[in-house]
């Protein structure tokens, strides 16, 4: 899905730390791993989901603050995105890395040019959070978690195209059941469909190949900032400067190892280097329908779902086929 932006979200959209993120993928690693879901998978940069969660963030509020808000909300992903936050045992909040948000925006000179000819402030969009329509508490829906489940129901092959559109043409902003704002879904079917598509991206999200692959990748990024090889500065720059280093380090064949990385099962193995049991956030939508409710209390069929996913076993030890 492509995004129109308006002029002052294009001209900002060029700081220089934020058109890093074009070097920081999504999928968190795991496009460098032979995994077949992920391995074939056409990159999607945490700076095209920026511009996209800007872009709605305008579309549905229509005020320059929340969009700027939403555009530099990942301001400060490292590489790898998530699996940073594995390095630091944030496994299921995955928040650690958001710490250094408003300093990032605040040492960008451009930014901070581009915000004083729009008449904001830099205390008006350090914090996304502070808005419900670019970001609230999981599970309801914001542009951030729309953004990325539109472009992944896609990607994973859940959804049809068309299916972006058509989810984006049926939301509005109006109040929920808190009396908070919130994007919500004008039919019932084009809510239930968009729920049970987000739970199977969730799925997706924290299932045994994601969350296993995380975890090998943190322990090798722990094993290369220890003794200095990787700074924990460097984790801030680019996917392609992290990965030559390590191409090139004594860490070399664990990384070459971790690009053939093929298949991950359930395990009654002890644990060592390749067996382990690792925890992961579980991401999913609960989309609210105006004038009826969540949809988790309209429909059997997504209740049903949530309560499955919800009850998945994340204690069982998992191993990873390395092939090639």
């Amino acid at each position: 899905m492509q995004y129109d932006l308006p002029d002052f979200l294009a001209e900002v959209s060029q700081a220089p730390s934020l058109r890093r993120l074009d070097h920081i993928d999504m999928n968190c690693g795991l496009i460098y791993t032979s995994l077949p879901l992920f391995s074939h998978l056409l990159p999607y940069s945490r700076y095209a989901h920026s511009l996209g969660v800007a872009s709605l963030a305008w579309r549905f509020s229509g005020e320059k603050r929340i969009a700027l808000a939403g555009l530099f909300h990942d301001i400060a992903t490292p590489v790898f995105s998530h699996v940073v936050d594995f390095m630091h045992g944030d496994h299921e909040n995955q928040e650690y890395t958001e710490s250094r948000t408003e300093t990032l925006i605040r040492s960008d000179e451009f930014i901070l040019h581009c915000l004083k000819e729009q008449g904001i402030t830099a205390d008006e969009v350090t914090d996304y959070h502070r808005y419900p329509i670019a970001d609230n508490d999981s599970p309801k829906l914001s542009c951030d978690r729309l953004e990325y489940t539109l472009q992944n129901m896609v990607r994973y092959g859940l959804e049809p195209e068309a299916f972006q559109s058509e989810v984006i043409d049926d939301l509005s902003v109006s109040w929920n059941e808190e009396g908070e704002e919130e994007l919500v879904f004008e039919h019932f079917e084009t809510a239930e469909r968009f729920a049970l598509a987000s739970l199977s991206c969730g799925r997706i999200y924290s299932g045994k190949e994601d969350r296993y692959a995380m975890e090998k990748l943190a322990r090798l990024l722990n094993k290369a900032v220890s003794p200095g090889i990787l700074s924990e500065d460097m984790l801030y720059t680019r996917e392609m400067d992290v990965i030559r280093v390590l191409d090139h380090s004594e860490l070399s064949k664990e990384w070459r190892k971790y690009r053939r990385l093929s298949e991950v099962n359930v395990s009654c193995e002890e644990e060592g280097e390749d067996v382990f049991a690792v925890n992961a956030k579980k991401r999913f939508i609960d989309p609210f329908v105006k004038g009826a409710g969540r949809i988790s209390l309209l429909s059997a069929k997504v209740k049903e779902e949530i309560t499955a996913f919800l009850g998945e076993d994340y204690s069982v030890k998992l191993k990873g086929e390395f092939h090639g």
